[in-house]
């Protein structure tokens, strides 16, 4: 039997993403024995959520679906919030750790530093794959990808209302949190096909005075942006930083 993780375990998918998202990922977790049940958590084009499940342990992996996958990050952020909010109160999760995929993890981090919702569950780590912390558009799915600069300390020279919420409100974070953040390099080092690097790498700013910061550019042709949680790569280092 492999070694179990400590924490239920939330899936995020990104902009238009859904039940396949993560099903690659949660496989392989499943059957590595690193959890010990996947379970869905659906939110309604209005916003009820439903969790389909009785009983959740410290080793579920619980996958969120958001039926409009193309809402806003701040809507998105809300809708965490309550299923977050829930999960403490109906289940007794008092900890968790999150895998957010692309405009997910910029929900996932609009709520830790944004909303201010009470008796949530404590977030130790966190993992982010391909994610458009300085984009205009975060879910937007166009053929460019948007060009974010960055001067020489890593901040974006133009910053966008919702990238200066998120600096603002990173004091609100748990000082002992961890952030991996995983960056796709898959055309010569501007993008992984959808997000820029330099839009991802963006997150380290943000966090640059909270708990611990890890990064990490994948350099591969055959991982794009939408198969970063495909890859067997990727997969192990992930395992190793919720192991660790």
């Amino acid at each position: 039997m492999g070694k179990r993780l400590n924490e239920p375990l939330v899936f995020v998918h990104g902009y238009a993403g859904g039940f396949w998202s993560f099903f690659s990922m949660i496989h392989k977790l499943k059957k590595r024995r690193f959890i010990s049940n996947r379970i869905i958590v659906t939110v309604s084009h209005r916003g009820i959520i439903r969790i389909h499940t009785k009983k959740i342990t410290k080793n579920s992996g619980i996958q969120i679906i958001f039926r409009n996958g193309k809402q806003s990050v701040e809507q998105q952020g809300v809708w965490l919030g309550e299923i977050f909010s829930k999960l403490r109160a109906d289940y007794g999760i008092k900890r968790l750790d999150i895998i957010a995929h692309s405009m997910g993890a910029v929900s996932a981090l609009y709520l830790l530093t944004n909303l201010k919702i009470e008796n949530l569950p404590k977030i130790k780590k966190m993992v982010m794959l391909g994610a458009p912390f300085a984009d205009v558009e975060p879910g937007a799915d166009s053929a460019e990808v948007e060009d974010v600069q960055l001067s020489e300390k890593g901040i974006p020279l133009r910053q966008t209302t919702r990238y200066k919420l998120l600096k603002k409100g990173s004091k609100n974070l748990d000082d002992d949190i961890e952030v991996f953040n995983i960056i796709g390099n898959n055309d010569s080092g501007f993008s992984d096909g959808k997000v820029s690097i330099s839009s991802a790498k963006a997150l380290r700013y943000l966090l640059q005075d909270v708990g611990y910061y890890r990064e990490k550019i994948v350099r591969n042709r055959k991982v794009n942006h939408r198969r970063l949680h495909e890859d067997n790569n990727i997969f192990k280092q992930i395992i190793d930083f919720l192991l660790n």
